[in-house]
């Protein structure tokens, strides 16, 4: 017998829908799950056949059907969330708050005998026969070209030698197929860590994996999101590679996420004095390629600085060039972890700010990452908001380069004010009420005259807590350093991020003071290319050297940290 009901809402009730035709999908959630926008009218019944129970220890079939038209089927047992069974058969799903069912992120287009609306994957029990219409979170575009841009030449035929470069983010996985002979990247892809089903950061994560089962199954998550990636590079690199193809591997990440890679538990990174297992800096195993009859992968994991200061920041020190040079360079990935550092071939002082997920997409009501679809820059035009997507395509949500380009916007229009404020429309000039509303019980401003895409008045707080993180962190370590905007000479922006961000926007919210947007240096994956470095002796060589060259800053008990946080909360009118 087919089903109508095809979910079971869990402490959360999606709105009741009013009769009609079918709703239109308009935009795509932090679960990268087609979301329904207000309250849409109820579609005809779906059925779906072949939903008996299999009586196999309790297991059930869930349907996971892609918007490109793609089906795919998971088990779940008895009792699960949607949110645990995507997260066991292999469906990435953003779920920033990692499953507590505050965040939102994991709302999931739902048909029930209700009409269609909302679910959290995180608070709705699974039930045989259940159906999911998820987007395809697959390809993501890597700083400094297309998903498979070849930048060099392979070798050709039986001689082609080739190595891995892995730039393991909180957020997203960057690999580099490198020609060992030649020295030059030939193909580089990104996708979306897995792992952002347990959480936005590293914090969610090191909780997630408390426990023994909890370890494993993100360690399994990174395992199969980087061989997910792999398989796909080969693809685009026109070739098929496996992990045994590969002569040398090397990984650049957080602290945290080199320790999930090499199967070491993070705990103790998460608590005072936050002192990691390992700093890492050699060649370690991995995991078994292809099971336990497959040869273990080995790599070379990029020395860190300290627990929130990883072997990402290293890789990309060596790609700035901060310690080849006498001249004072700022270097900043803005990133979930805010880490930089500031310093010339004498010295480098470095810290963490742990500025959030925001900026990556995370806690945000339509933020997603840079997929197709998001709005990637807001401007002012003749008065009015216009927005740029990825691919062009129609809006969907936002990400990191367009909220920051949306909140300098709003502004400068005046319709946030310099506390932060989101007006009201009755508040606003007459020519931009239009733009305001209410949208999740909050004050909002709609980017686009069709109304898809909006900032609230959390999202906005959510902004201003991140750059007051970052802020606060370049005032501390120029306070470490005794120097001011004026004798640096470059500010290195690092990560698929810092690439597509507008530096007058950043300066006009004060994520950076406005004396340092015109040195702003986009240096594109930074992390990556660093990785791609030590792929070789000379580069794990200088990648040690930096390491050892940088003082950490420990800004959990730094009061300079946080007076300038509290300076740096509010935005200048």
């Amino acid at each position: 017998m087919g089903r109508e009901c095809l979910f079971s809402p869990h402490a959360h009730t999606a709105p009741a829908g009013t009769s009609g035709t079918a709703p239109e999908v308009d935009r795509v959630g932090h679960a990268g799950v087609l979301i329904l926008h207000g309250r849409p009218p109820s579609p005809p019944p779906m059925r779906y056949h072949g939903a008996s129970p299999r009586g196999n220890g309790g297991l059930m079939d869930v349907t996971v059907q892609s918007r490109g038209g793609g089906i795919r089927h998971i088990e779940a047992e008895a009792g699960q969330t949607l949110l645990e069974a995507l997260r066991k058969g292999g469906v990435t799903a953003f779920a920033p708050c990692g499953g507590a069912g505050t965040c939102g992120g994991c709302r999931i287009l739902v048909h029930d005998r209700s009409g269609a609306g909302y679910r959290l994957a995180c608070q709705t029990i699974v039930e045989d026969g259940m159906v999911a219409v998820a987007d395809d979170l697959g390809t993501l575009a890597v700083a400094g070209g297309d998903a498979a841009a070849a930048s060099g030449q392979a070798t050709s035929g039986a001689d082609a030698r080739f190595g891995l470069a892995v730039d393991i983010g909180t957020t997203t996985l960057a690999l580099h197929l490198v020609d060992l002979g030649s020295r030059s990247i030939v193909a580089s892809i990104g996708r979306v860590n897995p792992q952002v089903a347990f959480g936005g950061d590293v914090v969610a994560r090191i909780g997630a994996a408390s426990s023994a089962e909890g370890m494993e199954a993100l360690c399994s998550a990174l395992r199969g999101g980087l061989d997910d990636a792999l398989a796909a590079l080969g693809r685009s690199a026109g070739r098929s590679i496996g992990w045994e193809d590969l002569e040398r591997v090397a990984v650049a990440g957080n602290t945290v996420m080199e320790h999930f890679a090499a199967g070491i538990d993070p705990k103790p990174i998460g608590a005072y004095p936050f002192t990691p297992s390992a700093l890492f800096g050699g060649e370690r195993r991995l995991w078994q390629a292809d099971g336990r009859a497959g040869r273990p992968v080995r790599a070379y994991l990029a020395p860190a600085v300290a627990g929130y200061v990883g072997g990402d920041v290293t890789a990309g020190l060596h790609v700035a060039g901060l310690t080849r040079s006498p001249e004072l360079q700022l270097y900043l990935d803005i990133g979930t972890n805010g880490e930089m550092a500031l310093g010339s071939s004498g010295r480098i002082a470095c810290c963490a700010t742990a500025a959030g997920p925001a900026f990556e997409g995370a806690n945000i009501a339509l933020g997603m990452p840079a997929l197709r679809g998001a709005v990637s820059a807001v401007s002012i035009e003749d008065g009015e908001l216009a927005v740029t997507t990825v691919g062009g395509a129609e809006p969907v949500g936002i990400c990191g380069s367009g909220l920051l380009d949306a909140v300098a916007c709003l502004l400068d229009l005046g319709i946030v004010d310099e506390t932060g404020r989101l007006l009201e429309a009755g508040e606003a000039n007459r020519d931009l009420a239009h733009r305001l509303g209410r949208e999740q019980g909050q004050r909002a401003c709609y980017l686009d005259a069709e109304r898809r895409v909006y900032l609230t008045q959390a999202d906005v707080r959510s902004v201003q807590l991140a750059k007051a993180a970052l802020r606060a962190g370049i005032g501390a370590l120029m306070d470490e350093m005794h120097v001011s905007c004026d004798d640096v000479s470059r500010v290195a922006l690092a990560g698929g991020f810092g690439s597509h961000l507008s530096a007058a926007s950043a300066a006009r919210i004060g994520l950076i003071p406005a004396a340092l947007e015109p040195k702003v240096d986009p240096l594109g994956n930074a992390a990556g290319e660093g990785a791609a470095a030590a792929l070789f002796p000379e580069g794990r060589t200088a990648l040690e050297r930096i390491a050892a060259s940088c003082s950490y800053l420990e800004l959990s008990t730094s009061a300079a940290f946080a007076a300038h946080y509290l300076d740096a909360m509010g935005f200048e009118p």
